[in-house]
């Protein structure tokens, strides 16, 4: 965690600048172009050496990466070249492919992870964790972002599906690390928790930038294009604190679950379900969208407590299982 010092550093003086404007406003347009471009370079570059102290799955895993973080980096690059060569930057752009190319390689890289690869009722409960997640997410980008984006934008046209599949990108992606961090022990986990939170920026920013977009707002030099520096750089000290020691081809048979790992998947429902409850109050009805996503919601949220209450069952009488762990992240003894 200690390359989070020099994150958090870089990350305070880029904001610093994007909100202050010191030197103007070439300054600041230079400062955003470049400042993100170094800080995706950052990540390509320490997923390159993160590939090189791997091996199996590992390797294939950071090797993906750091071609998703290299694709980031190329679209901005093209960024730059629009923005600093004076003219405005078309939309969608190049820039946006290479965007694009970069979630789906992360995908890639998710799914060859070796920890995607363990206990069936292991993935089981991840899937049922990350689809809590996903659909909360999709839920609350639906009724704040994605419906109004998609009854004003024009889906017809190529500009309006580019923008309308960052948002979906994203919820990929998040469902896709949470597999990932349920699937491993708790001493593998620091990279995988920065990725983590690297995604999490970069759905923040692109929300936000959706938006900004859509009621013509969002220009070089807004604040949150922090936002993917930050996540670029948090990328990046994942790489750097990947353990060359980490085994390749195996993940343990019954991960540890934490506290942490049977509360997370709440937090974004209820923030999904208030959400909800004031939308309702406000308009009286939720659309067809917004129903489907929290039908899928409940019902993952349904059967997730049906595998552990079943889980709990079994282990209360053979004295093993999911019981003992949990009642013991807990305070407490089967």
């Amino acid at each position: 965690m200690k390359a989070l010092v020099p994150v958090g550093l870089l990350v305070g003086l880029f904001a610093a600048e994007i909100a202050s404007g010191v030197g103007g406003q070439t300054a600041v347009l230079y400062t955003d172009d470049l400042g993100t471009v170094a800080a995706a370079l950052a990540a390509f570059v320490l997923c390159l050496r993160a590939t090189g102290r791997q091996r199996g799955r590992l390797r294939t895993f950071w090797g993906l990466l750091a071609t998703a973080s290299g694709s980031w980096a190329l679209g901005e690059l093209l960024w730059a070249v629009y923005d600093l060569g004076g003219g405005s930057v078309p939309d969608p752009s190049w820039a946006d492919a290479a965007y694009l190319a970069a979630v789906l390689l992360t995908a890639a890289a998710l799914l060859a992870h070796p920890a995607v690869q363990g206990r069936t009722a292991g993935k089981v409960r991840a899937i049922l964790d990350g689809s809590v997640i996903a659909a909360s997410l999709f839920f609350v980008a639906w009724l704040v972002l994605l419906g109004p984006l998609w009854r004003s934008a024009d889906m017809s046209t190529l500009g309006g599906l580019v923008m309308f599949a960052y948002p979906c990108g994203d919820a990929m992606l998040l469902f896709l690390i949470v597999l990932v961090v349920r699937g491993t022990t708790n001493r593998d986990r620091v990279d995988l928790w920065l990725i983590l939170l690297g995604l999490i920026a970069m759905t923040a920013s692109d929300a936000v930038y959706a938006y900004l977009s859509e009621v013509a707002r969002y220009s070089t030099g807004n604040i949150v294009d922090v936002g993917w520096v930050a996540s670029y750089l948090v990328i990046a000290a994942a790489a750097y604190s990947a353990s060359p020691q980490q085994a390749a081809e195996s993940t343990p048979e019954r991960p540890t679950l934490t506290r942490a790992a049977l509360l997370t998947p709440f937090a974004p429902m209820l923030i999904a379900l208030t959400l909800a409850a004031v939308d309702i109050h406000l308009t009286h009805h939720l659309d067809r969208v917004a129903w489907i996503a929290a039908v899928i919601l409940v019902s993952a949220v349904l059967l997730r407590q049906l595998l552990l209450a079943a889980d709990l069952y079994t282990g209360r009488h053979d004295g093993t299982g999911l019981a003992r762990r949990v009642l013991g992240s807990l305070g407490g003894a089967p």
